[in-house]
């Protein structure tokens, strides 16, 4: 027996391969950056506001990748990607950060974001295998974002603790939505 490896579903399955492998390495860099803020939360708040700036910009970042492959939702992948970017940046270069503007920056940019997961997963989700997990992951982001806001005197502490926990849990997420998804959907059959 011989593959036929000039058939047009060759590319694809490397072409998939390859984006499995970026996301899930996004999201090994996302777990990272969320363990250290739940391990070091007595960090000073311009550190924090560069890690959260840098947490959001991974997130942003990984939300464009993906809408490089999406089909229909591409604009709006791209929309939610922009929004994760730009809290990243503000929490950067805003350079007199206060708690209260980092607590409503990370929870505005949470709820906004989550809530716009959601609606795309629910309105995509004949077409995504996986839009449960998007809701979910949708859904913690609000609520984490709702506590920021609720909490604006939250200490380094509290604040640490909240966005790595989220972070960590996007870094799941992504992990598994890289390599949990398993082989290609070329329609080949065992031999």
């Amino acid at each position: 027996m011989t593959a036929d490896v000039s058939s047009p579903h060759a590319a694809v399955t490397s072409r998939h391969t390859g984006l499995r492998v970026v996301v899930g390495l996004l999201g090994v860099a996302a777990l990272v950056v969320g363990i250290v803020l739940l391990f070091d939360p007595v960090a000073a708040a311009r550190t924090l506001a560069l890690l959260l700036g840098l947490s959001l910009a991974i997130g942003g970042l990984l939300e464009i990748a993906v809408a490089w492959n999406a089909g229909k939702g591409r604009g709006v992948s791209l929309v939610l990607g922009g929004i994760l970017v730009l809290g990243g940046v503000l929490a950067v270069v805003w350079p007199g950060v206060t708690l209260l503007a980092l607590a409503w920056i990370t929870g505005l940019t949470l709820v906004v974001h989550g809530a716009l997961r959601v609606g795309l997963a629910l309105a995509a989700r004949h077409e995504i295998p996986s839009w449960g997990w998007l809701v979910l992951a949708g859904a913690v982001n609000v609520l984490l974002g709702v506590l920021a806001i609720a909490w604006p005197e939250a200490t380094v502490l509290v604040l640490s603790l909240i966005l790595g926990a989220q972070i960590a849990a996007f870094g799941l997420l992504l992990l598994v939505a890289a390599f949990a998804s398993g082989g290609s959907r070329t329609g080949a059959r065992p031999i």
